[in-house]
């Protein structure tokens, strides 16, 4: 992970504070915590999600079919290979 738990606490912190997510103690651990997307944190995840949907599109616009698909193709072997455990 490339953000580190103290990190990811303060960015739920935040948006527990706006009132995207809700927290809750876990059932299942007492030292976790169960995270919730609030009626206002879904509304945001769907505007963004359009936002980037559009993006996306914008970028593959100059590509043709034929093109999207061998960068489909070649994103999924890339994708494959950094999946791989790394033996050092």
């Amino acid at each position: 992970m490339l953000v580190t738990t103290g990190a990811t606490t303060k960015r739920i912190d935040r948006l527990e504070r706006q009132g995207y997510v809700t927290r809750r103690p876990s059932d299942l651990d007492r030292r976790g915590r169960i995270v919730a997307l609030t009626t206002d944190g879904l509304g945001l995840v769907d505007e963004l999600i359009a936002v980037h949907l559009a993006n996306e599109a914008s970028i593959l616009a100059p590509l043709t079919p034929t093109q999207r698909n061998e960068l489909a193709l070649l994103l999924g072997a890339l994708a494959t290979s950094v999946e791989r455990p790394v033996h050092v």
